[in-house]
């Protein structure tokens, strides 16, 4: 294998190789331009087609993040030139003296970060364990926060919202038009992702503007009936943020313009988000006024509940302990306690006025169910992780789950991830004996490459190091760290259990990729398991941990109580 030249629409570009974890090679071309640069007069606006260039671009270097914060220590990082950018893996390159195509499976992944940060970078999403496997994997930036999710009134604007999920529109129709050059088939296209990004997948689902542009679709810990994935019309709080006295949104818009987009990340810092269902959250998709452009012009859950999304294979479910990520959002936000008053955790969709008959009433059966009528304190911490899955997370993606089923022929496949072992990274960062020491490492390795040694070793050491006394579940965003290496991931020694639980991963969702099923033969490296799609009546899951095995029903108890809320109180 040498350094790959493949031509696309634009140009040529020159790749470079690589090597999975167990030594295989692939071909690697990173950093590539799916859409002009978001600046001057397209800033906020939706994404245009790239331009070309002459001669051959070098694709062997990442692209830079969409400016945010950093995921972990909040500095500004990012630029908006060639931000909307894309990396592409392969095993195999088309023969340019043969016409035949490889058609192989392509997989696209879409980046969580609650829509304000993350990226594409290997250092997050390495390719090293997908490409074991015979697939074309796409990881994709979109732009974030205000410069992604900026939402106006004046429709004379047009900045009416959703640029960061135009962006993945744009980069799905850059999939269709250039995958064929590394193999990939345009006819078979996965997109997944994760918390925000499992959101955007699941919008992607909803719009009628993205048909054909995707065949199959992978929803990890995310949906966009999550409250959490609800903006709002912003230039208001925008201007608060950054200072602007101007309230007339055209003024404030010409103002934005010339901003620069660091002054503008750090303004949004102003914004602190506090983890609950109760709040809007100022960024974020939102319907739009009817246009060329629009992406979703109806709310997600009046499509979910009149007609479910595309009607193609999907694979959605969450992770056992997805509350715990509260302990996270708690040490992060100075001050954020624990509830004291539930009406705060009664999701805003169901339109309860606080201090409302109806709203304490909801509030009363929420503190019998998950306290047994006390108050919650320290004490009670583990039932407050439930209830802050159990609203933020597990209930509407289970409705998800029911209302796809309702209404799609094609199968709906649903799993619960169980699995607590030494590649847990956010499960460790939860503890707040090891937090501080393990971001602390962490950080040292973005600062140079000189620390990246100690970095894993530290981290390696905090993970097998973990209290017999522990967090029950699987913390939100634990299921990455086996589908991606990232900077402190530590060496997979081949054969070993993690080993193994990598390789079922990838298995389920490259198979998925393949055939739309994730389990078309009963691979013992599988468990000889078959998962089964559900019934929306009887929700039956894969549990994914150190064993697969499918379970039927799981929280039940508590989810029937979020049923009947939902039953009495939601307007569809």
């Amino acid at each position: 294998m040498s350094d790959p030249v493949v031509e696309i629409e634009q140009g040529k570009l020159k790749g470079s190789l690589g090597a999975d974890y167990h030594g295989g090679k692939f071909y690697k071309f990173l950093g590539i331009p799916y859409a002009k640069a978001p600046i001057g007069e397209l800033r906020f606006k939706a994404p245009q087609p790239p331009d070309s260039w002459s001669g051959i671009k070098n694709a062997t270097k990442e692209g830079p993040e969409c400016p945010a914060s950093d995921m972990y220590f909040t500095y500004f990082i990012g630029n908006e030139d060639n931000c909307l950018n894309l990396n592409v893996y392969t095993k195999e390159l088309p023969n340019k003296n043969e016409s035949k195509c490889l058609n192989k499976p392509v997989m696209v992944w879409i980046h969580g970060g609650a829509f304000i940060c993350g990226s594409n970078k290997t250092e997050l999403y390495g390719p090293d364990y997908l490409m074991t496997q015979d697939i074309v994997l796409v990881t994709i930036n979109y732009r974030l926060g205000i410069l992604g999710f900026a939402s106006f009134k004046d429709q004379s604007l047009g900045v009416p919202g959703n640029a960061g999920l135009k962006d993945q529109r744009m980069a799905l129709k850059w999939v269709q038009n250039n995958i064929t050059h590394f193999g990939g088939d345009p006819n078979n296209v996965t997109i997944f992702g994760e918390s925000a990004g499992a959101a955007s997948v699941h919008y992607l689902t909803l719009s009628p503007t993205t048909e054909g542009l995707f065949h199959k679709a992978i929803v990890q810990s995310g949906s966009a009936l999550n409250n959490w994935a609800w903006g709002k019309n912003n230039s208001g709080e925008i201007a608060k943020f950054l200072g602007y006295k101007e309230t007339d949104e055209k003024a404030i818009l010409d103002r934005l313009k010339k901003e620069s987009a660091k002054n503008i990340i750090n303004a949004q810092k102003k914004s602190k988000e506090l983890f609950s269902a109760s709040q809007t959250r100022p960024w974020g998709p939102v319907v739009e006024p009817a246009s060329p452009d629009a992406i979703l012009t109806a709310h997600p859950t009046e499509i979910m509940h009149s007609q479910g999304g595309r009607k193609i294979p999907l694979i959605i479910g969450y992770n056992s302990g997805e509350g715990i990520f509260f302990e996270l959002v708690r040490k992060t936000i100075p001050g954020l306690e624990l509830p004291k008053n539930l009406e705060h955790e009664i999701p805003f969709e169901l339109g309860l006025e606080k201090g409302g008959e109806k709203s304490k009433e909801v509030a009363d059966k929420l503190k019998k169910a998950y306290f047994d009528d006390n108050h919650c304190n320290e004490e009670d911490i583990e039932n407050v992780y439930k209830l802050k899955g159990d609203t933020n997370f597990i209930h509407s993606i289970q409705r998800t789950i029911k209302l796809q089923a309702k209404h799609s022929h094609q199968p709906v496949y649903a799993y619960r991830m169980s699995l607590v072992g030494p590649l847990n990274y956010f499960h460790t960062f939860a503890m707040a004996k090891y937090f501080k020491t393990a971001i602390f490492y962490s950080f040292l390795s973005k600062l140079s490459t000189n620390y990246l040694p100690l970095a894993k070793s530290s981290v390696q050491g905090l993970l097998k190091n973990v209290p017999k006394k522990d967090l029950n579940g699987v913390v939100h965003a634990d299921d990455l760290l086996y589908l991606f290496p990232t900077f402190y991931t530590p060496s997979i020694i081949k054969g070993s259990p993690e080993d193994l639980y990598i390789q079922r991963f990838v298995k389920l969702w490259t198979n998925f990729a393949k055939h739309g099923e994730p389990t078309p033969d009963l691979e013992e490296s599988l468990s000889h398991v078959k998962w089964k799609p559900v019934n929306h009546e009887n929700l039956e899951f894969l549990d994914i941990g150190h064993d697969l095995k499918m379970i039927e029903n799981i929280d039940g108890e508590r989810l029937k109580l979020w049923d009947e809320i939902y039953e009495a109180h939601l307007k569809v």
